[in-house]
């Protein structure tokens, strides 16, 4: 008897583990075909004042990817990269998320206690600068090897940063002559294996969307004054944001924003 009541619980334990198995199986499902998709030719507005124009797609899953141009505004903020697709929806929700919020806090306000509203940083002007604000314009990019078998260190990592900005610069149109950074603080935190790992509600999903699985992710956060340098001026701004430094599916390091960027106009 004792045995028989054994085996009844097993198996009603066995069967629960399946429904539950399945439920999670139709819940990604669901979610998967739900998903947002990207078409050629379409903005998305990834915060900060940033958003991608989206160039083409390919895969699928979460090998799904998109080729995207930045832009700050109308200008451009980067040469056109591939980026993961889930990076690109989770950008998005971010920024809608955060506009409802405020149309919500906006439509009901609330005087008991209200609690402070958290906006992503935002281009600002100020007065005169500090010292850090008025540090000397620097056009030398950093030394150091940036090829694929360099070695991960602060140098390699500050010239990745450096080139994000200096791939801008020829001169053409609203393109400026010259950019230089000069770093004012700068922290290589303890790196980390970008592990796949598993939600029973989303499937699986991996630490850093961008960066490939099993690499190498060093966290970065930078302090740095960009130079922008035309014919008839010099702008400057200070830009505070985190990095993810890794090597991309073709072995090159990369440095990409982890973060919305806090941007200060100098001038």
């Amino acid at each position: 008897m004792t045995n028989r009541i054994a085996l009844r619980r097993l198996a009603l334990c066995m069967l629960l583990a399946f429904v539950l198995l399945g439920l999670a199986l139709t819940s990604f499902n669901v979610r998967a075909q739900q998903q947002r998709k990207f078409t050629a030719g379409e903005m998305v507005d990834t915060g900060g004042g940033i958003s991608a124009k989206i160039l083409q797609c390919r895969g699928a899953g979460e090998n799904e990817e998109c080729e995207v141009q930045y832009y700050r505004g109308d200008d451009l903020e980067s040469t056109p990269r591939w980026e993961n697709t889930l990076f690109l929806r989770n950008a998005e929700e971010r920024v809608i998320a955060y506009k409802k919020r405020q149309a919500g806090e906006q439509a009901n306000p609330v005087t008991d206690n209200p609690k402070p509203l958290v906006v992503p940083a935002v281009e600002e002007r100020e007065g005169p600068a500090n010292d850090q604000g008025t540090a000397d314009c620097s056009f030398t990019p950093p030394e150091g090897d940036t090829s694929k078998t360099a070695k991960a260190s602060e140098q390699l990592f500050k010239h990745k940063i450096y080139d994000i900005y200096h791939v801008l610069a020829n001169g053409t149109g609203s393109a400026p002559l010259k950019v230089g950074v000069t770093f004012v603080s700068f922290q290589v935190s303890k790196p980390f294996t970008n592990i796949v790992r598993v939600d029973p509600a989303v499937g699986a999903y991996r630490i850093n969307d961008a960066a490939p699985v099993n690499a190498t992710i060093y966290p970065v956060k930078s302090e740095h004054i960009v130079c922008e340098q035309y014919r008839d001026r010099t702008n400057r701004r200070r830009v505070a944001n985190k990095y993810a430094c890794f090597k991309n599916r073709d072995g090159e390091w990369v440095c990409g924003a982890d973060g919305i960027p806090k941007i200060t106009q100098l001038n």
